[in-house]
């Protein structure tokens, strides 16, 4: 039960941050997205000293998930550019580039639920419950 809520909020988040990020915007408005939910949620989970260590960490982790991504995508894009600058671009090849960097966005999105989710085994069982309401509030809303 604990997972289908995660997973369904989960969803929920990943179909907000494909709506939310129009093509040519940085990864950087996910990171922030993933951040932003990471503290309104913890806000509420009376975090003790250790929790709120590892939770900076797991902005930590979620940052660098994130900014590995936008290097990735910006050496991709140099790649296509520089394709497209030739007199005969290989359109077979700047569409495999493209297609790399939805798909590198997409694994980015889905490491970033991960760390999340292995987040949730240093909660305490009240903890858990809290989150599994917040979560369940969250993806019955209209």
């Amino acid at each position: 039960m604990n997972r289908f809520f995660i997973y369904a909020f989960a969803t929920v988040l990943l179909a907000g941050v494909l709506v939310g990020c129009k093509p040519g915007e940085d990864m950087a408005e996910s990171e922030k997205l993933f951040i932003k939910m990471v503290d309104k949620t913890a806000g509420k989970l009376d975090l003790d000293e250790n929790q709120r260590i590892r939770l900076e960490q797991l902005k930590v982790d979620i940052r660098k998930n994130f900014q590995e991504g936008q290097k990735e995508k910006r050496e991709a894009a140099a790649k296509i550019k520089e394709e497209g600058m030739k007199e005969n671009p290989d359109n077979q090849m700047i569409t495999s580039l493209l297609q790399g960097i939805i798909r590198n966005e997409m694994a980015r999105v889905k490491r970033g639920f991960d760390l999340m989710l292995n987040f949730q085994s240093n909660l305490n069982d009240a903890q858990k419950k809290k989150l599994n309401q917040m979560i369940s509030k969250w993806v019955i809303q209209d």
